[in-house]
């Protein structure tokens, strides 16, 4: 599963330029998202998989939250944009690798 993750965010890294500011603003969202949501978890529960699968739901949720906003927001030039809801779940996986490997 975790391999499958990471082949499906970098075939969408690959196909979008890397090094727009924007997205490295998406991807840092999700990771802080992530690992504040871990923070809180840890804090309150002993479940593993809650523990390490809820800071990726709490990084797409953000993702998701963040681009309807911008589809249904005032300002016509404001779209849904599949790439950046994409960073920001790839902040979240980073975190998830990160404390898988570390056990």
């Amino acid at each position: 599963m975790k391999y499958l993750l990471m082949s499906i965010l970098s075939l969408a890294i690959i196909q979008t330029p890397v090094f727009k500011k924007d997205y490295a603003y998406h991807f840092a969202a999700g990771y802080l998202t992530a690992h504040a949501t871990r923070s809180i978890i840890v804090e309150y529960t002993d479940n593993e998989k809650f523990i390490k699968f809820g800071p990726l739901v709490a990084a797409v949720a953000i993702g998701v939250a963040k681009e309807v906003k911008d589809k249904y927001d005032s300002n016509p030039k404001s779209t849904f944009e599949w790439q950046d809801m994409i960073y920001t779940a790839g902040g979240g996986v980073t975190l998830i690798s990160f404390t898988i490997n570390k056990k």
